[in-house]
Formats: structure tokens, C-alpha cells, sequence
């Protein structure tokens, strides 16, 4: 019992908060249901204001964190940016950095370039000076280079036959043709060559290539023994035979050389290392059997020749061999003065070992082989088996019989690089190079032009001392010999201009410069009178009293400008005619002008006259030099999106009525045609043909038949 009563004491304790939140509220005494209803509603309305300012507080919080947020993430990227900024100002001040030093470095390199360039002329100067001091009774030294040289050329296997071809009966000899085509050869020579004087021997290893073609037509008859009396004719029209040959062999040569020319004549010896021959062509076969009146045709067979076979030569070729030719070093060389009194180096000869030890040469050669190389064992150039009408294979025609000669041709051109081994004595020393430094500049500013072009002539002997050069802000350079020169300029926007100067001393550099004077420039501006916009057009400057224009310019189609020089003297006069606008005439008064033109368009029903539009007599067909035409007209269209146009075909009177109006008619859909495929709306384009209805002109000439064929534009 005792239990129970302290069980029921703490389930009381533990029970009555549940208990007291089941409960409803006790109501005081006296509360109607309104009153009560009004209490509840009173104290939810607390309930949700309450729960309304929290949240509005809750919202404020989160707002003010936002901002906070948003504050702190607004310090920081502008602390990044600051970082990046610093960053890369620290980046650029070390680019700056090294572009100054770079900069200095390329000065110093520049300067030390100079000087060098500077100490090495002083250098020769002084060279040359002492060799004109310890120059005395000069004696001719034998002079050796080792040559390697490349050939390029017409090679010929010139074959000769002697007797039947392929014995008796077998081969018509009467109809036989032969032709020589030859082919290309290449050639390699390693050389020792002397000189002494002007005695020149050379000696070495020499390699050449030869192809040649040679193409033979012929007859050949064989019988048939499975049925006697038949015959079978084989017709070669066009036989090609391709033989190739390497040779390696010993040249003996002989010449001389005077200044910059020299010959070479002698013999080659070869060995022939044959690479081998090949076939291609076609051959018909007609048959001629007993039973037949008639022969009668087989058809045409390909050759099936033999390919990369292999040929016999004799042993040894021998060759009589020329060459002629010229040094480059004039052109390829630094050349002493030749006009220095005691320079014994005249102009095209060898400059001395240790200024310039390598040397070139140009040459044409030819080289005839004087022995017959054949030796290929004699057998039938056409072959057949016993079972077969088609030709089974074939053999080289040199082996048509045993007396089958063969000569070799090799003609072209050589370039040679030779190295110069130094001979026991020193060899004169050219003078040191004198220059002239060409800096070209406006008269009127006496500032350096961009560009101009000069060319200079010795004022003596006329001849070119420097070639066309582009000479630009920072001059140029240019090596001379002594003597008195004159220098032509000419440059975009000036005068052409002559100017004499002279270079007195060995080694000196003269600077040379020239003033240009501006020509006047005539500069247009085309617009329309009514927008006031640029204007794309052909602007036609003619000279007084010539049919042709001397110049046709395109105005910009975003300015609307040109601008062109004309030349003193004549009068000119300008020509516009636009499509869609008005002709305009005028003379032009100062080549120096500014000239504004402005176009006045043609208005609604305004008829004009498309010019330089050509059809295919007869015919609707659009010429091709249409294209202008149709372009101007096309543009013209684009330009102007809110014109609408009638396209007018219009014929002379040749021909029947209905057949111009059909014609006139077709012309001008052609056009209206054109027109849509370039991209212009079909809904702004009308087309009309009106035949021989509206002439402009006569019809009893030519010249006026030609003005009323033609096709108008109307505005609508």
C-alpha cells in the first residue's frame, strides 16, 4: 500500500502540466460566446503581430549580414584589384624595363657593329695603301682551284643503222622512219683546275646522266605456218624507245681566260654503266589470207615492251668536249677600283686569296662522244611465240644488227663553285670600297619621305652604277667607285629629280642629299545634292582635245573622295556619269584643287539610258562586258532602297513588228532577270518591251540603228 501511494504521488507531479495544457482556459463568470469569440480573436491577432515582428526582425538580421557580406566581398575584390593592378604595374614597369635595356643593348650591338664595319674599311684602307707602296714589277703565280661544278641539259643517243633491219623480208626498209627526240642530262664534275696567265688546264672526276628517246615507224611481216599463205603485217607508226645511261669518266681540258671570259677545249674519256631501255607504243595488225579478197584489220594492240632493260656498251666513250663561259665575281664579288693608278686587278678578274677565296662560274658546254659505244648482240627488235598473233616482247634497237652504231650528244648549260688554293705569292689587293649615303627628303618640310626610288648612271660613260633602289626614312647605304655620278629620284606625290655628285677618294663616303618638290594634288568629293551622303563613282579626267581619259578614278564609297596628280601643262576637263544621277561636265582650272561635287538624282519619271549594255545579236542573251553596266545599275538599287524602276527594251526597225516586240520584250526580263539574282526585291523591278515604237534616232544608218537599240531606265 505503501508503494502505491508514492506511485500515484509522482505520476500526479509528472501528469499535471499535460493535464493543464488539455485544459481550455477557465472562462470568468459572466462571458457571452461574442465576448469570448473576441478574446480569441484579440489574442491571435497579438499572436501573429508578435510572430510578424520576429520575422521582420529575422529579416533585418539577415538583410544587415547580407550587407555585411556583400561589404566585405566588395573590400576584398577591390584589394585583388588593387593586388592585380599593382601587379601588373609592376609587370609593366619590368617589360619597360627590359625594353630599355634590349633597346640599349641593340644600341651597343648597332655601335659595335659600326665600329667594327668602321675599323675593318680602315683596315683595307690602310692594306691597300701599303700594297700600292710595296708594289713593284708583279709577277704572273700559278693559281689552283678545286672546282665542283653541276650540269643541266639535251642529252642524244643518236643511233645509226647500217644494212637491213631485221634481214631480208622481214622488215620494209622503205617505210622505216626514224626520229631523234632525245632527252634531259644532268652532269657532276670534281675538278683540279690551273691557272697561269691566262692559261688555264683543268683535270678531275666527272659523272653524267643521259636519257634519250628516240621514236622509229616500220613494217613487219610474218607467216603463219598453221595455215599456209597467210600473212600477218605489223604497222609500228610510233615506237618509243627510252634508254638511259651513267657515265663516270676523265676529263683533259685546255684554255685560257681573259678578263672575265674564258674557254675550255679537250677530250672526256667514260666508262659506261648502262641503267637500261624501255618501250611504249602501239602497233595495228592486218592479216592478208588467201581466202580473202581484201586483207582485213586485227585492231590496234598496245606495245608490251620490255622496261628498265638492261643494254651493253663498248668499254670506253670518248668525247670531244668545249666550254665557254664568264666569272661571276664581277657581280657576286667585291671588285677593286679600276681607275686607281697603280691597281693592277683589272675589273673581272680574281680578287686575292684571304678577301675572297670562293668563286663562280657560268658556262655553256657541249660534248659529242667521237666512238661508237654499242656493243648490244644482235637480235630482233620485235619478237614473237609460235602460238601467239600479239607481239611477245621486244629488244633494244641498237641490236638490229651487228653494225649498229651509237654516238652520245650532252649540250647545256654549267654553273661552277670554285675554291681557291693560295699560291706562293700574295696577290694584289683591291682597293677598299667607297660609298654614298642617299637620304631623300621634302623640299618643303625638310623631312625624310617614306619612299622614293633612285637609280644612279657614272656622268661620264652613262652606265648604271646602282640599280632601282627603295629608299626609305633612314637612307641608304650604297658602295661606289671614285668618279662623278648623277643620281635620278623619283617618288609618289613629286617631281622627278637629277642630282649630280662625286666621290673623290678611295675608301671616302660621300653623303648624298636630295630634295623632292611636292607635285599639286587634285582631290574630289563626290555626294548627293539631296542627303548630302557619299557617292561611289567613276570619275573620267580627260585631256583637252582627247577622246580617251587619261585617268578613271573610283571615288571611296564611305568618303566619296579620290584624289589624283596630274601633270603640268595640259588642260583637263572631268566627266561623271553616274547611274541614277545626272551627267556632270566641267573643266578643271588648278590641278591643285579641292573639288566637292554634288550629284543630283533623277527624280520619279525621270527615263535614262543604261550604257555599255550588250546583247548577243538577235538574241536575249546579256554579253559578258555587260558586267559594269549591270553592277552600276545593281549598286545604284542598293543604294537607294526606295526607288522603284521600269526596266524599257527598245529595238531598231530591221525585222518584222512582232518579232522586235518580242525581242524588246525579252531584253528587258533578261535585265529585270540579272537584276533579282544579284538580290534586289522582284516587287521594286517592272519590265517592258516597246519594240521599233520609240526610235531616238535614225534607222537609215548604222550608228542610228545601234542609239535605238537600247534600254531605259524609268523611275517610277
Amino acid at each position: 500500500m505503501h508503494n502505491i501511494l508514492i506511485a500515484s504521488v509522482v505520476l500526479s507531479l509528472n501528469c499535471a502540466p499535460i493535464v493543464a495544457y488539455a485544459m481550455p482556459e477557465p472562462v470568468p463568470a459572466g462571458q457571452t460566446d461574442k465576448q469570448k469569440a473576441a478574446a480569441k480573436k484579440k489574442k491571435e491577432q497579438e499572436k501573429a503581430k508578435a510572430q510578424k515582428a520576429k520575422e521582420k526582425e529575422k529579416a533585418q538580421r539577415e538583410k544587415q549580414r547580407a550587407a555585411d557580406a556583400k561589404k566585405r566581398e566588395a573590400e576584398k575584390k577591390k584589394a585583388e584589384a588593387a593586388k592585380e593592378s599593382a601587379k601588373k604595374q609592376a609587370e609593366r614597369d619590368k617589360a619597360a624595363a627590359e625594353r630599355a635595356k634590349a633597346a640599349e643593348e641593340r644600341a651597343a650591338a648597332q655601335a659595335k657593329k659600326e665600329a667594327e664595319a668602321q675599323a675593318k674599311e680602315e683596315k683595307a684602307l690602310r692594306d691597300y695603301q701599303r700594297y700600292q707602296e710595296s708594289l713593284a714589277n708583279p709577277k704572273t703565280e700559278v693559281i689552283s682551284y678545286f672546282n665542283l661544278g653541276f650540269r643541266l641539259g639535251y642529252a642524244a643517243m643518236m643511233d645509226k643503222f647500217n644494212g637491213a633491219y631485221m634481214g631480208a623480208g622481214t622488215l620494209n626498209q622503205s617505210n622505216a622512219l626514224q626520229q631523234l627526240i632525245g632527252g634531259p642530262g644532268a652532269g657532276l664534275n670534281v675538278t683540279y683546275n690551273l691557272e697561269y696567265g691566262h692559261f688555264l688546264f683543268e683535270t678531275g672526276l666527272d659523272f653524267r646522266f643521259l636519257n634519250s628517246t628516240s621514236a622509229y615507224g616500220f613494217q613487219v611481216k610474218r607467216n603463219d605456218k598453221a595455215y599456209p599463205g597467210t600473212e600477218y603485217h605489223y604497222w609500228f607508226d610510233d615506237m618509243r624507245e627510252m634508254r638511259n645511261m651513267f657515265e663516270v669518266g676523265i676529263p683533259v681540258m685546255f684554255g685560257a681566260q681573259f678578263s672575265r671570259y674564258y674557254f675550255l677545249l679537250g677530250a672526256k674519256v667514260h666508262y659506261g654503266l648502262p641503267l637500261g631501255y624501255s618501250h611504249k607504243g602501239q602497233y595495228d595488225i592486218t592479216v592478208n589470207d588467201p581466202a580473202l579478197l581484201e586483207p582485213y584489220g586485227m585492231g590496234i594492240y598496245d606495245l608490251k615492251g620490255e622496261t628498265n632493260q638492261k643494254m651493253e656498251f663498248k668499254p670506253l666513250d670518248v668525247s670531244v668536249a668545249a666550254e665557254v663561259g664568264l666569272d661571276l665575281d664581277e657581280w657576286l664579288q667585291k671588285q677593286p677600283d679600276p681607275k686607281a693608278k697603280k691597281d693592277k686587278v683589272k675589273p673581272g678578274q680574281r680578287l686575292p686569296f684571304g678577301r675572297e677565296h670562293i668563286h663562280y662560274r657560268v658556262a655553256l658546254f657541249a660534248e659529242y662522244g667521237v666512238l661508237n659505244t654499242n656493243a648490244t648482240p644482235k637480235a630482233n627488235p620485235i619478237e614473237f611465240d609460235s602460238k601467239a598473233v600479239e607481239v611477245a616482247r621486244t629488244n633494244t634497237l641498237l641490236a638490229m644488227n651487228g653494225d649498229t652504231k651509237l654516238n652520245n650528244l650532252f649540250v647545256g648549260a654549267k654553273f661552277t663553285i670554285q675554291f681557291e688554293v693560295p699560291g706562293k705569292q700574295a696577290r694584289p689587293v683591291p682597293p677598299p670600297a667607297s660609298y654614298a649615303f642617299y637620304s631623300i627628303v621634302d623640299e618643303q618640310t625638310n623631312k625624310p619621305l617614306e619612299k622614293a626610288f633612285v637609280e644612279t648612271r657614272g656622268t661620264e660613260s652613262g652606265k648604271i652604277a646602282m640599280r632601282s633602289k627603295q629608299i626609305g626614312p633612314k637612307g641608304f647605304r650604297q658602295k661606289h667607285a671614285v668618279g662623278n655620278f648623277t643620281a635620278e629620284v623619283t617618288a609618289d606625290g613629286y617631281y622627278p629629280t637629277t642630282f649630280p655628285f662625286a666621290i673623290e677618294e678611295v675608301g671616302s663616303t660621300e653623303y648624298v642629299t636630295i630634295a623632292m618638290r611636292p607635285l599639286p594634288v587634285l582631290r574630289i568629293r563626290v555626294t548627293n545634292k539631296e542627303t548630302g551622303l557619299a557617292v561611289p563613282a567613276t570619275v573620267l579626267i580627260r585631256k583637252s582635245g582627247a577622246e580617251e581619259p587619261a585617268y578613271s578614278l573610283m571615288t571611296d564609297s564611305t568618303t566619296g573622295t579620290t584624289r589624283q596628280m596630274l601633270d603640268e601643262g595640259p588642260k583637263y576637263s572631268l566627266h561623271i556619269a553616274q547611274m541614277g544621277y545626272d551627267t556632270v561636265d566641267m573643266a578643271i582650272t588648278n590641278i591643285g584643287d579641292s573639288l566637292n561635287i554634288q550629284l543630283m538624282p533623277i527624280k520619279k519619271g525621270e527615263v535614262f539610258i543604261v550604257k555599255n549594255l550588250f546583247f548577243a545579236t538577235n538574241k536575249t542573251r546579256i554579253l559578258k562586258t555587260s558586267e559594269e553596266a549591270l553592277n552600276d545599275l545593281y549598286m545604284y538599287l542598293a543604294r537607294n532602297p526606295q526607288v522603284r524602276i521600269k526596266i524599257i527594251g527598245h529595238t531598231d526597225s530591221v525585222g518584222k513588228d512582232e518579232a522586235n516586240q518580242k525581242l524588246s520584250e525579252g531584253r528587258a526580263n533578261e535585265v529585270m532577270k540579272d537584276l533579282i539574282e544579284r538580290g534586289i526585291a522582284a516587287d521594286r523591278i517592272e519590265a517592258e518591251g516597246r519594240g521599233e515604237t520609240q526610235p531616238i534616232d535614225t534607222n537609215d544608218t548604222e550608228e542610228g540603228r545601234q542609239n535605238n537599240r537600247r534600254v531605259e531606265i524609268e523611275i517610277l
